[in-house]
């Protein structure tokens, strides 16, 4: 079975092509939404593969800028889509960091479009600690796109206030406290 784990590079590289099609054919605000017929689109085209290079720590995926790029979005954007409002959604979060940092140490970050490094840089926005946020802070505002940069400074500040995301307490089964309770009752979170 491990040997089943590793993709062939015809594979990856066909694999990698097809995310970057699919995500980059849709627009912002498909890319961000709620919606249950884009969720089952990825959860038909892409969710084997999320298990597969999850189960395999990425092997394969670890070589090009692009390739790269496009399992940091499978396994950062797409587990959101596969597993909303429930746990699995973030449990490839480490790796997805891990690789977003591989890519930054090796400088591919620099070879990639603007948009293509919003989605590079998300793991960080994602993280549930201070030195993801401080990182995900610089590198979206370097990036230039004020929105993101925005978005950037408010999980930030989120992460400040309650040293973690309360949005995500009742997937991850955790205790909400009254302040966070105030805050997503006032609509925080995402």
């Amino acid at each position: 079975m491990a040997g089943d784990l590793v993709m062939t590079r015809d594979e990856v590289d066909s694999g990698a092509q097809d995310v970057r099609d699919f995500w980059f054919g849709l627009t912002s605000q498909q890319q961000f939404a709620k919606d249950d017929a884009l969720d089952a689109a990825i959860r038909e085209r892409f969710g084997a593969l999320r298990e597969r290079v999850l189960a395999s720590d990425a092997a394969g995926w670890r070589d090009d800028p692009q390739t790269l790029l496009a399992i940091v979005i499978v396994l950062d954007q797409f587990s959101r889509n596969l597993f909303r409002g429930k746990a699995e959604a973030f449990a490839a979060d480490p790796l997805a960091r891990e690789l977003t940092e591989l890519a930054i140490a090796r400088g591919w970050d620099a070879e990639l479009s603007k948009e293509e490094r919003v989605f590079l840089y998300m793991p960080l926005m994602h993280a549930e600690d201070a030195e993801g946020q401080a990182t995900s802070v610089a590198a979206f505002e370097a990036l230039g796109i004020e929105e993101n940069a925005k978005f950037a400074r408010d999980h930030a500040e989120v992460f400040a206030r309650f040293g973690r995301f309360p949005s995500r307490n009742a997937a991850l089964g955790r205790e909400t406290t009254e302040a966070e309770r105030a805050y997503l009752a006032a609509g925080g979170g995402w």
